[in-house]
């Protein structure tokens, strides 16, 4: 089985997250794809209530090929290094893929031990609006340009030994949560 995992804050999800997640079952030949709903980003200030996010990815109305997981609030890990480590260890039969948007590629030298990712599974880095070729210039495309493959070969990424990333490139949605957050009234 190949999964891609999807992680964020979700706060709230949009149309524009169920394309990233398209985009992997379609680019990346994958057979599912968890949204992994993070119970607080440690580089956020605050999230809001957990059980909104999810109620906001099931009013999505997902593919079958798409799950909501609650992976990191049931492991009680607050950092993605330390549930990726306890969710490959659980599930050795399956072929993981990590997905995020562009602009957490800038934002992974934040992570913590985010070199330990780039060696556990394979990326996918999908294009965001605004993103430009900043998220292409940093840090860990930089570090890592020698484990970037083409585009074409995208569909071969969950096969593939860590490291390895690829950035795909589809159809830009410039939906937004904070836009969302700031035109909805409080206590909506």
């Amino acid at each position: 089985m190949k999964v891609g995992l999807f992680g964020g804050s979700f706060n709230p999800a949009h149309e524009g997250h169920k394309m990233v997640a398209q985009c992997g079952l379609r680019d990346l030949g994958l057979d599912e794809v968890w949204w992994l709903v993070s119970p607080g980003n440690p580089l956020k200030a605050s999230t809001d209530n957990y059980e909104a996010r999810v109620a906001s990815i099931e009013a999505l109305d997902l593919p079958r090929q798409m799950k909501i997981s609650h992976i990191e609030r049931d492991y009680g890990t607050r950092y993605t290094v330390d549930m990726l480590a306890r969710l490959l260890a659980r599930h050795t039969d399956t072929q993981f893929v990590w997905m995020m948007g562009a602009d957490n590629l800038l934002q992974m030298p934040h992570w913590k031990d985010w070199q330990v990712i780039m060696h556990a599974l394979p990326i996918a880095v999908i294009a965001r609006p605004g993103g430009g070729l900043k998220p292409r210039l940093g840090q860990v495309a930089r570090q890592y340009a020698q484990a970037r493959i083409d585009e074409t070969d995208s569909h071969n990424i969950a096969d593939m030994t860590a490291p390895a990333w690829v950035y795909l490139t589809p159809p830009l949605n410039y939906q937004s949560s904070t836009k969302i957050r700031q035109q909805t009234p409080a206590g909506s």
